[in-house]
């Protein structure tokens, strides 16, 4: 597949061009009109009104009523839970957490495991407060109201809504930011020590832009984590060989985040849950171990699951569609790197009995939830971003579920030609590369979404010597190329 070379700007940068010249085109680069904010992000401010949601919570704090916390099994879901937790329980011992199984209690949430976390801890709840999932359950609040008339229901998300939510008693929702960022703003009107740390690792995680609030988090959440890491943070990070005070965003999303996915993949997300709680060193390292050990698997158990699904796939339809006996915690992995190689919107999934699980991913021509709330009579439960979405599905829907897809994406994307795609902030001669613009380019720092790394195109340049570093060098050796 060809590579197609997108410039920004047809100007040529050289020893001459002055420092601000440069700034000023990486900033308009990155559409960036404000460049103060930007380059001095300032500690993070919400304009969304909490009033009505800190209101529900403190009364249920001040009559020590049963809270139940329901997040999500993903990073952004992890650490919201733990922010609201940290923030809630020291005010109110009657405060449990809960993070659903992925294959016990599927996408979203259920009112069948909220009645069985009740049954569990012989208990009724008195507030439900779901974070990082709720904004599409009203059905299943519904059934929730109709059992237990006098529970009152906080949903705070950032997913997009499918309709009027009629059965809860206050929202906290944008799609602004990450669940993780909302949980903590809401929760720093209880605690003045609410983890911002925790915060910034959910919108990292969760691949937000990082712009604006998104930044904010970001800069002032990383200089916590270097200052004053939670022990179980510090121990996650010496485990996944993390320098903190080289801590950066590719720490964050490469490396802590996977080991806090991989045992809700595989296992109980709940030990994640619990490392990012512990207060005590030899938990903590515990519970690192056990994150580290099922990361290990998930990546053996990807690349062959990956193999088989690389071999089965037909790009004819201008969609990938794969279904197999694959894990569903992998499913959404599958579907990224498909996407990431044929630049095709992808569809995995998981069959396992007479309910499937299913996991996509998109390119930017097309909003993925969109199209599949299209055919949403074909699903058990539908949930996700315009980028990514997740679904269960009687297994007799899957083969119905792939023709309309077929039908529909070979007319959306007739026009549509794969094509992978390098986008280039400017030329630059290898004069220009010196101190003072390397200083200029770290003070756009942190990179990621939304403010990518600038890239710089080099021309007639010759490779003189070349050198393998790392561990491993000598296990890779043979697949290295230049």
């Amino acid at each position: 597949m060809q590579v197609k070379l997108n410039f920004l700007s047809d100007t040529t940068i050289t020893r001459e061009t002055p420092s601000e010249m440069l700034l000023d085109l990486l900033l308009k680069n990155r559409q960036i009109t404000d460049s103060d904010p930007f380059l001095k992000p300032p500690f993070p401010e919400f304009n969304l009104n909490s009033q009505k949601a800190v209101k529900l919570i403190q009364k249920f704090i001040d009559g020590q009523k049963n809270i139940l916390i329901y997040g999500d099994y993903d990073v952004d879901g992890l650490t919201s839970t733990a922010i609201l937790w940290l923030s809630l329980y020291p005010l109110n011992k009657n405060t449990i957490p809960f993070i659903p199984h992925r294959e016990t209690d599927g996408y979203g949430f259920k009112e069948s495991s909220f009645s069985r976390i009740q049954t569990e801890k012989n208990l009724k709840f008195d507030l439900l407060i779901t974070v990082d999932n709720g904004i599409v359950a009203d059905k299943e609040f519904a059934k929730i109201k109709e059992k237990y008339p006098k529970i009152k229901i906080l949903v705070i998300d950032h997913h997009l809504p499918s309709g009027k939510l009629k059965n809860t008693d206050a929202l906290f929702h944008s799609v602004d930011t990450s669940a993780s960022a909302l949980a903590w703003f809401l929760a720093r009107e209880f605690s003045k020590t609410a983890p911002l740390s925790l915060a910034a690792l959910g919108v990292v995680a969760d691949c937000q832009p990082l712009l604006g609030i998104n930044r904010s988090v970001v800069v002032h959440g990383l200089s916590e984590l270097k200052v004053n890491p939670s022990p179980g943070l510090k121990k996650l990070m010496d485990i996944s060989g993390v320098k903190i005070d080289q801590l950066s965003v590719y720490d964050l999303g490469f490396l802590l985040g996977p080991r806090l996915n991989a045992v809700g993949r595989l296992s109980d997300p709940t030990d994640a849950l619990r490392l990012l709680c512990s207060q005590n060193s030899i938990q903590a390292g515990k519970y690192a171990q056990v994150l580290n050990k099922y990361n290990q698997q998930r990546q053996d158990l990807q690349k062959e699951s990956l193999d088989v699904a690389d071999k089965n796939i037909d790009i004819k339809n201008k969609v990938i569609f794969v279904s197999d006996d694959f894990n569903p915690g992998i499913i959404g992995l599958i579907a990224g790197r498909l996407t990431e190689k044929y630049v095709l919107p992808s569809v995995i999934i998981a069959k396992n009995g007479e309910v499937a699980k299913g996991s996509c991913r998109s390119i930017p021509e097309v909003n993925i939830i969109e199209v599949l709330r299209k055919f949403s009579d074909l699903f058990v439960d539908l949930g996700g971003h315009p980028g990514a979405a997740g679904f269960s599905i009687k297994d007799k829907n899957i083969s119905k579920l792939q023709k309309k897809l077929n039908t529909y994406f070979s007319k959306k994307l007739a026009k549509y030609t794969a094509q992978k795609s390098v986008t280039i902030d400017a030329k630059m001669d290898t004069n220009a590369i010196n101190l003072k613009n390397i200083k200029l380019i770290k003070s756009l720092e942190p990179f990621g979404i939304g403010n990518p790394q600038p890239l710089f195109l080099f021309k007639n340049l010759k490779i003189e010597s070349k050198k393998i570093l790392g561990k491993i060098k000598s296990q890779r050796r043979g697949r290295h190329r230049f």
